[in-house]
């Protein structure tokens, strides 16, 4: 009951599939929880459609900003689908690639900090801030529990955690594993 009506609304400029319909709806109960998930879909099923979607109903609560880690190499497609599907979303981009990344002092009206998972050691302030979601785009980067980039994204501080991958196991169980203790 807590679910049927939730919908983005129409500052999300994309027809939904009913799968992906259903997906938000998860992943908006999960974060209104406090809880994590695993959104493990295979590539082209929309799991960055899905995300921008949460940020919209997060918005609409008066959440705080969101942080989303991903590939360097992710950074273009999400800059083209947020130019696309969500243009009205505040974004921030925490890279070189993308100009001067700001510090705490720039996530003034800000729905959501944009960033590689290389960046997160860079700027320790990204520790610092309690973020409302944190989403770790191609979380199988943190498959290994003892490496650099697991053990900073780890230290991130969030109301909710989000890690949406194509490949949740890629070599063994432990791959998993590391993924839910992130969540």
């Amino acid at each position: 009951e807590r679910v049927t009506g939730v919908e983005p609304g129409r500052d999300l400029e994309a027809t939904l599939r009913p799968y992906q319909e259903t997906g938000i709806k998860w992943l908006w109960f999960l974060a209104s929880l406090g809880l994590g998930a695993c959104l493990a879909d295979d590539m082209g099923l929309g799991k960055t459609l899905q995300v921008l979607a949460l940020l919209f109903l997060l918005r609409r609560e008066s959440a705080g900003p969101s942080l989303l880690v991903m590939p360097a190499s992710l950074l273009a497609n999400w800059a083209a689908e947020i130019e696309r599907f969500a243009p009205s979303l505040r974004t921030l981009f925490v890279h070189p690639a993308f100009g001067r990344p700001g510090g705490p002092a720039a996530l003034a009206g800000v729905d959501a900090v944009i960033t590689s998972y290389g960046m997160l050691e860079r700027h320790p302030w990204l520790e610092e801030v309690a973020w409302t979601l944190v989403v770790l785009d191609e979380a199988q980067a943190i498959k290994n529990a003892g490496s650099r980039q697991a053990r900073a994204a780890k230290r991130l501080r969030s109301t909710a955690r989000i890690a949406p991958t194509g490949t949740p196991v890629e070599n063994r169980l432990a791959d998993l594993w590391s993924l839910f203790d992130f969540l």
